[in-house]
């Protein structure tokens, strides 16, 4: 399927332009990305190991994500992704965003959200998730010091997260 994105300027507005995945991406702008940090009641974040396929950071832990496609809202990106990666329904409705942030030509909306998934109840997507786990805080932070974990992602939300764990 043709992914096609909405161009973004560097504010982050829409830019009334669109581009093709797989073609190069035009200078000076920048498309929407979307993660969801889903934490248990115990305090446990749910992770997903990167397909030993993908392009970019294969074979990594990071959070669930992706590219907001031409049309979506946020909110309709998570839910797709969480939906497509994980096959599971995203309690959307207590979705908090962490923050919004500029990173390449990426602009990511970070989202937190409290919800109760059992690991038997996920279906993997083999094109983009190999592994899945809930761990603790400290244990997101060692996969990161390692290079383990996706970059340029925990270090704008880790303090919030941290706050919301009360740690």
């Amino acid at each position: 399927m043709r992914e096609i994105w909405d161009l973004l300027d560097e504010n982050g507005n829409k830019t009334g332009k669109i581009f093709e995945r797989g073609t190069p991406f035009p200078e000076g702008y920048y498309h929407l990305g979307v993660d969801v940090w889903i934490v248990n009641a115990k305090n446990e974040i749910l992770i997903q190991k990167r397909s030993r396929n993908k392009r970019n950071s294969p074979n990594v832990w990071a959070m669930t994500g992706g590219s907001n496609l031409k049309g979506e809202t946020s909110l309709q990106t998570i839910e797709r992704e969480v939906k497509e990666e994980l096959g599971i329904t995203l309690n959307v409705q207590d979705l908090q965003l962490m923050t919004c942030y500029k990173t390449g030509n990426v602009w990511l909306d970070e989202y937190f959200v409290r919800q109760e998934v059992d690991l038997k109840d996920i279906v993997m997507q083999p094109e983009e998730v190999c592994d899945v786990k809930w761990v603790t805080y400290e244990e997101v932070q060692t996969f990161v010091e390692k290079g383990e974990f996706i970059e340029e992602r925990w270090e704008y939300v880790r303090d919030f997260i941290r706050n919301k764990l009360e740690i």
